[in-house]
């Protein structure tokens, strides 16, 4: 089954889009969507950095594991 979702653009980048969309007309935006999205899950060209735990959280979470 297929999930409609939303996304919100920025009038720059609708028109960019749309400037796309008119010189290229066999992809609709559902499909360049589509694309965009897969290509980024499946090959990230960015690093992510994780959230490190504060030194309190971190030690609250010992004393709850050694109370138990």
């Amino acid at each position: 089954m297929s999930k409609t979702r939303a996304i919100r653009f920025s009038d720059k980048e609708q028109r960019q889009i749309e400037e796309f969309l008119a010189k290229n007309p066999f992809f609709d935006f559902s499909t360049l969507a589509r694309m965009a999205i897969l290509e980024f899950v499946e090959n990230p060209k960015m690093t992510l950095k994780a959230v490190k735990k504060s030194s309190q959280a971190a030690n609250s979470g010992r004393q709850n594991e050694q109370s138990q």
